[in-house]
C-alpha cells in the first residue's frame, strides 16, 4: 500500500540508525505510515543504502532539515535517538536535540539510546489549570487506537477553587475528544506537593510508564528568572533518562496524521 504520510529516522551514523530501526519500524507500521531516514552527516552517502530504506541526505544543519519534513516529504512524526554522554555537536545530545527541534511543526520522539525496541503499553499525559494543546489528546488518541497503548492522564490535586474549575474544564473537553472517537483514559491525581510546579516533571517519574507526551511551551512566554536554569524539556529528559518522550510544540500550525 502507498503511504502518503512518513516518519522520519534521524541519525548521524549507521550504527545509530541500524539501532533506531526497531524502535521506529513497528511504531511506523502501527501508524500505518512509512519510513525515511534522514541524515546530514557528511559520510552519509556512504552507509545509507545499508539499511535498505529510502533516504535523504542532506547537505544542511538539523534544523534546517526538520522544518523541510512536513512540506517536502510529507513527515509527521520525527524520532532520534539521545544521549547525553554523545558529542555535544551531534544531534543525540539532548541539548542539541531540542535546539534542533525547537521550531518542529511536527511531533518528535526523544528515544533513550538504552532503549532498544519501543514498548508502547502505557501512555501518559497531564492535564493542568492552564489552556492545553488539543494536539497532545489527539496524539494520545492515535496511539491508543493504532497502538492499543492505555492512556493516563494525570494531574494536580488542586485545592484552589479557581485552578480546579480550570483543570475540569480541560478535562470535559478531554471526555469529549476521547468520548467522540470511542477511547477510554485513566485519569490519576499526582501525589501532594506543589500545586504550581510543573506536573510533567512530577508524573514522569510514576511507574509503568512507556512512553510521555509532553508540551513545549512558546519560548516567548519563559521569564528572565527561567533563562537561568534548564529548559523544561531538557529537565524531563534529565529527570525520566529511560523514558521516551514525545514533544509537541506549542504552536497553533503543527502537522497532524492523516487517518
Amino acid at each position: 500500500m502507498k503511504k502518503d504520510q512518513f516518519v522520519a529516522l534521524c541519525a548521524d551514523s549507521l550504527q545509530q540508525a541500524n539501532q533506531l530501526i526497531p524502535v521506529v519500524k513497528p511504531l511506523a507500521e502501527s501508524l500505518r505510515k512509512g519510513i525515511i531516514l534522514f541524515t546530514t552527516s557528511s559520510d552519509g552517502d556512504s552507509w545509507v543504502h545499508q539499511t535498505g530504506l529510502p533516504f535523504a541526505v542532506l547537505k544542511s544543519d538539523w534544523a534546517t532539515v526538520v522544518e523541510s519534513m512536513p512540506t517536502a516529504f510529507n513527515v509527521v512524526l520525527a524520532v532520534a535517538q539521545v544521549n547525553p554522554d554523545s558529542p555535544r555537536s551531534t544531534l543525540s545530545h539532548p541539548r542539541q536535540f531540542l535546539k534542533s527541534f525547537r521550531e518542529a511543526k511536527i511531533a518528535y520522539l526523544a528515544v533513550p539510546a538504552i532503549v532498544s525496541e519501543l514498548h508502547l503499553s502505557t501512555v501518559a499525559l497531564t492535564l493542568n489549570h492552564q489552556r492545553e494543546s488539543k494536539e497532545k489528546l489527539i496524539w494520545a488518541s492515535y496511539l491508543e487506537r493504532f497502538c492499543r497503548s492505555n492512556v493516563v492522564v494525570y494531574h494536580h490535586p488542586y485545592s484552589d477553587p479557581a485552578f480546579r474549575q480550570r483543570l475540569n474544564n480541560n478535562i470535559r473537553y478531554l471526555e469529549k475528544t476521547f468520548a467522540s472517537l470511542g477511547l477510554s483514559f485513566e485519569l490519576q491525581e499526582l501525589p501532594q506537593g506543589s500545586q504550581f510546579g510543573d506536573p510533567d516533571l512530577k508524573a514522569i517519574r510514576q511507574p509503568e510508564i512507556d512512553l510521555f507526551i509532553s508540551l513545549v511551551a512558546d519560548a516567548r512566554e519563559r521569564d528572565l528568572l527561567d533563562f537561568f536554569s534548564p529548559p523544561p524539556p531538557l529537565k524531563l529528559i534529565r529527570k525520566a533518562p529511560q523514558t521516551p518522550i514525545l514533544f509537541l510544540n506549542q504552536r497553533d500550525d503543527l502537522y497532524i496524521m492523516c487517518d
